[in-house]
């Protein structure tokens, strides 16, 4: 039987992540209804219809093949990695082609697959800081007002990759609490890769998690016999299950280009339109190829890798004149992710404090997650640490490259629990005896087989 604290909270409905999720699931569907135009137009032959990745999925429902990203014909692509452009494009093959249909179905998913955060959030959250925090940042989830018009505004892997991701930041949680199977690490690896291949920005959170969960595996061998190495063999699963996961799509690129591409092969055109000589705003979208059609006719002529080896020669001439005004940028960037401050640049005020993605929200859920660290430091130091890496270690591409702050919706769900821990923070201290630091002592055994 439970105890009488937690049937007391068995009771409330709101309080259950199942409720939550009908919630979010419900508000994210009406915007929806009320967004979906942003999505499905005629503009540039719908450019606004998931950008890259429509166009791709354009391609491989009408028998081409994941190639074409700017809609001409370009030939085969590595622009992005495939999980999400091959879902967009089972939509379009039953649906049609950027129709109205497929847009509302595209965007509903998004929508399910933004709700269904709430559950590895929930669990997330519980884990590391209590139920209450859990509760707060679940409900923090459903009512922010920029979660709910990501799914329902864009079409891209956002969603399904804040989803994967947030699975797997649950998925070490548990690691590190019970290791588990060498079969559990063999999966850990396998999931990482799915992550990957959905965002390829998501590749460094498997590793630097997976290090995290093992590291009390590799103290507990170290301390008890020097050349113990039962740490080693969940460790190689891990590596295994990630590389095979991820050696089709290396493998078709190899056969597709003739030469080795790491998951995608866009990095110096991203690099580039973020550091060009044009810093009135965070992107230079007027430089981009899908909105420029000198630089796509420039895609087209040279083709595919030759383009961004000429994009990646621009980049570090650029670097190489402006390293100061580049280190500047990389701050300014870090300063966008956190704040959705760039400058008072009549051309972004616009986005800046009237858009969804504006100073009000983005500032307001910072400060509430920098209130969770300052905290977690003097109460849950040791649950900090894995959202700590994931936050230090995810947003580095984009200080380095060009950030928007729908680029950083993979990781909010961290951003939330801290918020919601800092939140609860206001209003009560949590209660150290539910905080997974307190259990951060407890035995640990090696895996099983």
């Amino acid at each position: 039987m439970l105890p009488t604290s937690d049937a007391a909270e068995k009771k409330h409905l709101w309080q259950s992540p199942a409720t939550i999720f009908f919630v979010a699931l419900a508000l994210r569907l009406i915007a929806v209804r009320l967004l979906y135009t942003n999505t499905w137009n005629d503009y540039e032959n719908h450019l606004w219809f998931g950008f890259e990745t429509g166009r791709i999925s354009r391609s491989i429902a009408e028998g081409h093949g994941f190639a074409n990203p700017l809609y001409v014909q370009t030939g085969p692509t590595a622009w992005l990695t495939p999980i999400y452009p091959y879902l967009l494009a089972v939509v379009f093959k039953l649906l049609g082609v950027y129709s109205k249909t497929s847009a509302l179905l595209i965007l509903s998913l998004n929508s399910l697959f933004s709700a269904l955060i709430c559950f590895p959030l929930f669990y997330a959250a519980q884990r590391s800081f209590g139920r209450d925090v859990a509760v707060t940042a679940c409900w923090i989830w459903a009512l922010y007002p920029y979660f709910i018009y990501i799914p329902a505004g864009f079409v891209w892997d956002t969603c399904l990759g804040a989803l994967l991701a947030t699975t797997l930041f649950l998925f070490a949680l548990k690691l590190k609490e019970q290791p588990g199977s060498w079969w559990t690490w063999l999966g850990f690896g396998v999931l990482g890769g799915v992550c990957a291949l959905t965002n390829a920005s998501t590749l460094t959170l498997c590793p630097i998690l997976g290090a995290w969960a093992l590291y009390p595996l590799w103290q507990k061998s170290r301390m008890s016999q020097p050349h113990d190495r039962r740490w080693l063999s969940p460790a190689l699963l891990a590596a295994v299950g990630l590389v095979l996961t991820l050696c089709p799509w290396q493998i078709r690129n190899l056969r597709a280009f003739h030469t080795p591409i790491p998951l995608r092969d866009n990095f110096w055109l991203e690099f580039w339109v973020g550091n060009d000589g044009n810093a009135s705003s965070w992107l230079d979208t007027e430089a981009h190829p899908s909105a420029n059609a000198g630089q796509k006719a420039a895609f087209v002529r040279l083709g595919e890798i030759p383009y961004f080896r000429e994009k990646r020669r621009e980049a570090l001439t650029f670097l190489a004149q402006h390293p100061g005004l580049y280190v500047v940028l990389c701050f300014r960037r870090f300063v966008f992710l956190w704040t959705g401050f760039w400058n008072f640049d009549s051309s972004n005020l616009q986005d800046e404090f009237h858009g969804f993605a504006n100073v009000y929200l983005t500032l307001s859920l910072t400060a509430a997650m920098l209130l969770g660290l300052w905290r977690g430091l003097r109460a849950s130091r040791h649950a900090l640490v894995p959202y700590l890496l994931v936050l230090a270690t995810y947003p580095l591409v984009f200080y380095l490259t060009h950030p928007t702050i729908r680029y950083r919706h993979i990781i909010d769900p961290q951003v939330v629990v801290l918020a919601a821990l800092g939140l609860r923070s206001l209003l009560r201290a949590p209660s150290p005896a539910k905080s997974q630091a307190a259990q951060s002592a407890a035995p640990v055994t090696a895996p099983s087989v």
